[in-house]
């Protein structure tokens, strides 16, 4: 590997070792699930960790872990009352459209599903006041109607996902919330369209006029203040992690000919459907990340609308070719997704879901493309391709003029003229500007996992200089890469546990991150000598000390799309963990000094209280750039690699603290003095934030 950690971790290893003691029992390390390892060698078998960022492979098998083994885990129960409202929506579909007799009722709306920034206001607003009446409706059993077709998709998380019953079955799911709606369509949102700007998390989307801030409790926009079933608000942190669809996985897709080409299991992410699926969820994050309440979030409903168009494409291609998509149904190993299964918990067969007759009654009008870009103010065409325009903060009313425009346009895209603010003036203001006035952004922000983070704030004044970058891409601009905002933005989790959200059922183990410089890294902070400026490399380079040595010959690990370096040195990394016996998730970061060589940070994760009970849980850290750190385990008073799975039961001492507080105080210790005195033994793991050339992940078996 590289002379820097033969140095300094040793160093720093030694240091470790002199304040701690022997300890077991409290939290200790165990072998990763067999699921897990399983699929970390099938994912990453034959596959360079110079292909596809490491984390990338490190969620996907997450969501595969959490999905196969949903039934371990406990969970808030679902009632008779919401089944029988679910099958009695399935029936009203069956009784619009009957596939024996061919027989279609006529509709009140026009069924055809539209991106949702080319619906017309009155379209949207319709779409969201229906999604808002079922919030509010009882279904019989306690819990209102959008909730209760929410609870459908938790029960089968293992037999809807990770096969090719994932596709037919949220055909379906989609086709009973649209008889819930009474018929109105349900909108896509292509998220290339929002990959495609410089800074996605900046999307017009994210606003009041959509689906509402993206940062924290949602508090604008059509859901604003929304309750979930365990207790939580709706919770988003978009663009820390994950990534949104882009054109490359998308036209790879489409090249293939088989559903057993772009089905799971499949040892080729690039050609996996399901795979691009996932990475949403996790870029959205909050609810919507996590398989038993992902549906709580209606953008769930709006994202699968996108990847069921996406099929709807895959199919139109299997025509043309000749193959019959109805029968194409691949097998597969798992029994609750055989072909002739029953669909839970509808009254059909698996393979029923690829029927041509569901798909006749799935109907998307094509993506927005260039030069009009369906005629919608809220895209726009550059290089030949449509993408999202920034939302910024409201000023002068622009927001109020661009809407009462907006609603004169028809239901297909076009648009009409309007007598108030005229569409023109709004997209002329929106070209000058390069962001549309319209709608508050929450002041909370996380980063694209491109674009290494947070985004800019959005006040004018510190618009302007990115909204010209934006409009023009090859700006010579030195400092376009780097972003110094980016380190204020905090996390909001939801404390879900066992479908419960209460803070007090979590407890808080001490995690430290060792970080080593990224070799993209540069900062304009440079020697002077006999009175000049020495631009060759900054002074923090570790080619400027004797020993920190990198292998420039090997090609360094894949990370994220235009990884951006911020200015000031500070980044972050995210420590996350998943319950493995129970039913949660808890992510945080900790700030870390890219300029140094090595830098070391702190920071406190929840984990299940085991007052309540031992729990097992898998930690798992990566850097803003995609890259997955390795766990080093206190095993005997010395830190070990191990796999990141652990134990933590309530006996002493303690590696916890019940509360975030009592987690803080246990490792430091302060006196009258401003001097502190870190106490090691206390910090059951350590993550290794280093430049690796394999696959991160330690084997079960050597446990």
């Amino acid at each position: 590997m590289m002379n820097i950690h033969h140095g300094a971790w040793l160093l720093a290893t030694a240091v470790f070792t002199a304040v701690v003691t022997s300890v077991y029992g409290f939290i200790e390390p165990v072998a990763m699930p067999e699921s897990l390892d399983d699929c970390y060698k099938f994912r990453t078998k034959n596959l360079s960790i110079t292909y596809i960022p490491s984390q990338d492979i490190n969620m996907f098998c997450i969501t595969h872990f959490l999905y196969s083994t949903a039934h371990l885990r406990p969970q808030r129960p679902i009632s008779n009352e919401t089944i029988a409202y679910a099958q009695e929506l399935f029936r009203q579909l069956l009784a619009q459209h009957n596939p024996e007799e061919g027989h279609r009722v006529k509709r009140q709306f026009n069924n055809v599903r539209q991106e949702v920034r080319t619906l017309s206001r009155p379209q949207w607003n319709l779409f969201t006041n229906r999604i808002n009446r079922l919030k509010n409706l009882q279904v019989g059993n306690g819990m209102n109607r959008y909730d209760s077709i929410a609870d459908i998709h938790r029960l089968v998380v293992g037999s809807a996902h990770n096969g090719p019953n994932f596709l037919g079955w949220h055909r379906i799911y989609l086709l009973i919330l649209q008889i819930a709606l009474g018929g109105v369509p349900i909108p896509y949102w292509d998220s290339r369209l929002d990959f495609r700007m410089t800074e996605p998390t900046d999307s017009v989307l994210w606003t009041s006029e959509f689906f509402g801030n993206g940062f924290g409790a949602v508090t604008e926009g059509p859901f604003a203040n929304w309750q979930t079933p365990g207790g939580s608000a709706l919770i988003r942190n978009i663009g820390n992690d994950g990534s949104l669809v882009n054109d490359e996985g998308f036209n790879a897709v489409l090249t293939r000919r088989f559903h057993r080409e772009i089905v799971e299991p499949s040892n080729n992410p690039m050609f996996s459907l399901e795979g691009h699926h996932n990475s949403p969820h996790v870029w959205v994050d909050g609810q919507l990340s996590a398989p038993a309440t992902a549906a709580q979030d209606p953008v769930f409903f709006m994202h699968h609308s996108f990847i069921d168009y996406f099929w709807s494409l895959f199919r139109a291609r299997q025509r043309l070719l000749g193959i019959n998509s109805a029968f194409d149904y691949p097998p597969t190993a798992s029994p609750a997704q055989q072909p002739f299964a029953r669909m839970i918990p509808f009254n059909l067969r698996n393979i029923n879901g690829y029927a041509d007759y569901f798909a006749s009654i799935s109907v998307y009008a094509p993506s927005p493309t260039c030069p009009a870009c369906g005629g919608s103010p809220y895209l726009e065409c550059v290089s030949g391709s449509c993408r999202s325009r920034v939302g910024m903060a409201p000023g002068g009313g622009g927001g109020m003029a661009m809407a009462a425009s907006f609603a004169g346009r028809g239901a297909m895209g076009g648009m009409a003229r309007a007598s108030i603010g005229g569409p023109e003036r709004a997209q002329a203001t929106a070209r000058a500007t390069g962001a549309l006035p319209i709608g508050g952004r929450f002041r909370s922000a996380f980063r694209d996992p491109r674009t290494r983070g947070d985004t800019l704030p959005n006040r004018p004044e510190t618009r302007a200089k990115r909204s010209a970058h934006i409009d023009n891409e090859t700006t010579s601009d030195s400092n376009a890469n780097k972003d110094t905002t980016q380190i204020n933005r905090p996390y909001q989790n939801t404390f879900v546990l066992n479908g419960v959200a209460n803070a007090s059922l979590w407890a808080f183990v001490p995690v430290r991150i060792i970080f080593e410089r990224p070799p993209e890294a540069q900062f304009e902070s440079y020697l002077i000598q006999d009175g000049k400026l020495v631009k060759s490399s900054d002074m923090f380079s570790r080619a400027n000390h004797t020993g920190y040595t990198i292998e420039i010959k090997k090609k360094l690990p894949a990370t994220y799309k235009k990884c951006h370096v911020s200015g000031s040195g500070a980044s972050k990394v995210y420590v996350q963990t998943d319950g493995i016996d129970y039913s949660g998730r808890y992510k945080d970061y900790a700030v870390v000094d890219e300029r140094m060589p090595i830098s070391s940070s702190m920071t406190y994760i929840g984990v299940k209280n085991p007052t309540e009970g031992a729990a097992q849980f898998y930690m798992t850290a990566f850097d803003s750039c995609g890259r997955v750190c390795r766990p080093q385990c206190l095993i005997n008073g010395i830190y070990r690699p191990c796999s990141g799975a652990f134990r933590i039961t309530s006996s002493l001492p303690k590696m916890y603290g019940i509360t975030f507080e009592d987690a803080v105080k246990g490792i430091w210790k302060k006196g009258e003095s401003l001097g502190a005195e870190s106490n090691g033994a206390g910090i059951p793991v350590t993550f290794l934030c280093e430049i690796q050339y394999s696959w991160p992940w330690i084997s079960a078996a050597s446990q």
